[in-house]
């Protein structure tokens, strides 16, 4: 298995030590897998002055870890978006089980460290954003509350974890950029893109203000990770506090103070709104009744989906799925 370490930086920097460490080419900021290493690009695509993203699509021949080391500063940024599907197990009628997606966002400080491993012969697509502290300081931080969550979080040189949902604003957007990337033109790009990041600032700065970075590190976000998995393979089953801070290897005050802290709402709360994020999507493909989709959910009542739907959307099961 190869190894890279790097440091969070300009991604046309780290596109570059990717080159270096395996075998293929690099025309301007597109990274071409050559056979040895694999199939598949790497692409990084200047959206401003010290904004980027980067597309990775791409199968290798043997795995890769990545190792990212920690930076003396914050002088970078990024946001990582992947997902993880949860299959729910009951079948309706004759129909096959249904599986179904599961979007988060994870915004990362040059100051963090994390490992992974890229494993070998599986097709890995991977989307991110990043940005340097001047672009932030210049396009963000500067027409914002200077009290605000945002200027309060940004200005810490710690170590910055912060966890969001993707909700159907965040998966609409992606959708768009990959078709401006594809075919409509960098102009609906470059707005694509702002759109993501003005969605996401607005999220972060409507949360509470509190310390978002004391005491994290690398190893209580990597357990918080597989508490979070775990709420989300066991989703027909409320998650109890107890067991998901032994398998987060925290106590119980910890985990639920790190818990909060980084994805903004207690486990129960994350779980709740995994189910009522999941019954939007199924609605939204029309592909189930309403009441079908209540009983894939968990829900013998139709009534009590109804009400817990409505509370959460602002808006009945039978609205979206009409």
């Amino acid at each position: 298995m190869k190894k890279v370490s790097y440091n969070i930086t300009d991604s046309n920097t780290w596109i570059k030590i990717i080159h270096k460490h395996i075998a293929s080419t690099l025309t301007k900021n597109l990274l071409i897998l050559e056979e040895e290493s694999g199939t598949g690009t790497i692409e990084v695509i200047t959206i401003q002055e010290g904004l980027h993203i980067t597309f990775i699509d791409v199968m290798l021949q043997s795995g890769l870890k990545l190792t990212r080391s920690p930076d003396t500063s914050n002088n970078h940024f990024i946001l990582n978006f992947y997902f993880s599907k949860t299959e729910v197990p009951q079948k309706i009628a004759q129909q096959q089980k249904t599986s179904f997606e599961h979007y988060g966002v994870l915004l990362s400080s040059g100051m963090t460290a994390s490992e992974s491993i890229i494993p070998p012969n599986l097709p890995i697509k991977i989307f991110n954003i990043t940005f340097s502290k001047d672009w932030l300081q210049k396009n963000v931080l500067d027409t914002v509350n200077p009290n605000g969550t945002l200027n309060s979080l940004f200005s810490n040189e710690k170590a910055i974890y912060l966890f969001e949902n993707l909700d159907y604003t965040f998966h609409n957007t992606y959708q768009s950029i990959i078709d401006s990337e594809k075919s409509k033109g960098k102009i609906w790009l470059v707005a694509d893109i702002l759109k993501m990041l003005t969605h996401f600032f607005n999220k972060v700065e409507s949360r509470p203000t509190f310390d978002h970075t004391t005491n994290i590190n690398a190893v209580d976000i990597k357990n918080l990770l597989i508490a979070k998995k775990s709420i989300e393979e066991n989703w027909d089953k409320t998650p109890s506090n107890e067991s998901l801070a032994e398998l987060a290897n925290m106590s119980l005050s910890k985990f639920k103070k790190r818990f909060k802290q980084v994805f903004h709402e207690s486990p129960y709360q994350y779980y709740l709104a995994l189910k009522m994020n999941k019954a939007m999507e199924l609605l939204l493909k029309k592909e189930h009744s309403v009441s079908d989709v209540g009983y894939l959910l968990g829900y013998s009542n139709l009534s009590q989906f109804t009400k817990a739907f409505k509370k959460f959307h602002n808006a009945l099961p039978k609205e979206v799925n009409s």
